[in-house]
């Protein structure tokens, strides 16, 4: 489990780390947003279907083995691209593997005693803070030694892990066979427990919704008839879907159980699924304009570009071990939580404030981000884990995560639209009154502007007027309009960080169920106080 959840985050985190060079390389800028997305929204639509049906079948191993040899495939294919569209379609692929990211997670939390679970899942937060050093690192270092075959080669080292995942769940998880309310049912049977009308439903509406975030302000305009009625459709159908989970299903994805149970379960379930669309607000913040921060004030350089979101990662990994223990000592992920929050929040405004020569200070605050992040993930988890019944846990995993990806989308459409309507306002305005201050005449300003904004060095000398003086005043005018542009997605995060620090104080008492209780054991187990019962065999 280990080994797959790094792959997936291998694969997550690996390609925006050098997206501008991928989009370059296969001569499709306006598409590249799409190679990344891809992976989100095949997430976003597919894991609670594969959860769904494995709380109804049991099939854990078999939709954990499928997937994986399907991403196999896709990082095959994926070398080969002559065009962009070959790799999204290799990246749509490798996201059915991506897609078992709650089954990931469920997993270790069912074959250990529920005391354990946020421990259990702080250990697969070191898993995924390791994949998000490695897979940038990696694809930084080869498309720096070649901006054509560097990227390729990683979608081998990719390959290579998937095959080693697939094999290893094939071979080394062998869970006994578990008995279930639906045993006595036939197949077709519980298919029908499957929820088909709602997976259909969602399916839809989060394809048409997440497709429509990200074609506006990239492909077309937000005003295209293409986005708005991409979106107008999709949030259409998302009310159908849950107009249809309300009246007409109490066992369908949004399953009545979920939400039911008072404060320490329903009402704590509901919060942590509010908290992860938090958290993905506020991670993708940092993972999607990070790097453009970096690149626009700091370095060019692609290793070093991706060497410097590091600390953060860094971390993220040793932090999310203090909070899992901490969280298992106090059985409670309350405080550990808005711990967590806070610093990540703090994190955010740190980077909210930097300017073009803070380059030290923004490594610590990418740092302060990492430290907090690892606390929310592992907890939040944990708890939709701890706060609904044992037969939905799948699901409510996968509705958690699948959450953190719409907001992941939702808010990345966001960021990107007010930092474009920025830019085009900030740009022409902070560089032209720099160079007219350093001495070029009106009549240049919009050629220097042009080339400037639009990085072409050997147009530059040829531009009446322009000297070494007015070209070093447009860059410092230039890196000072991205700092004053992307602080927006900072501070736009931040108070979420702080609404969510307050969230947390709301959730329930997990001390009467974080027990030495083991829901799915491997072996028959025992309880080490027997007053706490004898674990069950499912």
């Amino acid at each position: 489990m280990l080994l797959l959840n790094l792959v997936q985050v291998v694969a997550l985190q690996g390609p925006p780390a050098v997206l501008d060079y991928i989009g370059k390389d296969l001569n499709n800028t306006a598409a590249q947003a799409w190679v990344p997305n891809a992976l989100s929204l095949v997430q976003a639509v597919v894991a609670p279907i594969i959860s769904s049906a494995s709380d109804t079948f049991q099939a854990r191993k078999l939709l954990l083995v499928g997937p994986a040899i399907l991403s196999f495939i896709g990082a095959a294919i994926a070398p080969g691209s002559a065009n962009i569209y070959r790799l999204i379609g290799a990246q749509i692929l490798i996201g059915f593997g991506f897609a078992t990211v709650p089954l990931a997670y469920v997993v270790p939390s069912e074959i250990l005693p529920r005391k354990w679970r946020p421990m259990a899942q702080a250990w697969m937060n070191v898993a995924a803070a390791l994949g998000a050093c490695v897979g940038p690192l990696i694809i930084g270092a080869l498309t720096k030694s070649n901006y054509h075959t560097g990227w390729r080669k990683f979608y081998w080292v990719q390959m290579a892990l998937w095959g080693a995942t697939a094999m290893g769940l094939f071979f080394g998880y062998r869970p006994p066979k578990r008995h279930t309310r639906y045993d006595h049912l036939s197949f077709l049977q519980k298919l029908g427990h499957l929820d088909l009308a709602g997976c259909g439903l969602l399916t839809a509406g989060l394809t048409l919704l997440l497709t429509g975030l990200n074609l506006g302000g990239g492909l077309f305009s937000w005003t295209s008839s293409r986005v708005l009625a991409t979106l107008v459709v999709g949030i259409v159908t998302l009310l159908a879907f849950c107009v249809y989970e309300w009246k007409f299903t109490k066992t369908g994805i949004l399953h009545y159980d979920l939400f039911r149970g008072g404060k320490d379960r329903g009402r704590t379930f509901a919060l942590c699924v509010g908290l992860i669309f938090v958290e993905g607000i506020i991670l993708f913040a940092y993972v999607i304009f990070y790097p453009v921060l970096t690149t626009s004030l700091f370095t060019q350089d692609p290793f070093i570009q991706v060497a410097r979101a590091q600390p953060a990662w860094i971390c993220g990994g040793l932090s999310t071990v203090v909070y899992g223990f901490a969280s298992t000592k106090l059985k409670t992920i309350r405080g550990p939580l808005c711990v967590g929050f806070l610093i990540m929040t703090g994190g955010l405004v740190g980077l909210a404030l930097t300017q073009p020569g803070d380059s030290t200070k923004t490594i610590v605050f990418s740092g302060l981000v990492g430290l907090g992040f690892g606390a929310p993930l592992a907890l939040i988890i944990a708890g939709v884990q701890l706060s609904t019944p044992y037969h939905l846990i799948a699901t409510a995993t996968a509705l958690t995560t699948s959450t953190r990806a719409v907001a992941a989308a939702m808010f990345t459409a966001i960021y990107s639209a007010v930092v474009n309507n920025r830019l085009d306002k900030y740009i022409p305005s902070y560089v032209a009154k720099a160079a007219v201050r350093a001495g070029l005449p009106i009549t240049s300003v919009p050629a220097f502007v042009g080339a400037l904004a639009s990085n072409n060095a050997t147009a530059l000398p040829h531009i009446p007027g322009v000297t070494p003086l007015v070209i070093g005043s447009g860059v410092n005018a230039l890196k000072h309009a991205f700092a004053d542009g992307l602080r927006a997605v900072f501070m736009i995060a931040a108070p979420f960080g702080a609404l969510a620090c307050i969230a947390c104080f709301f959730l329930g008492d997990m001390k009467a169920v974080m027990n030495y209780h083991v829901d799915a054991p491997m072996e028959d187990l025992h309880a080490k106080n027997h007053h706490e019962g004898q674990a069950l065999k499912i």
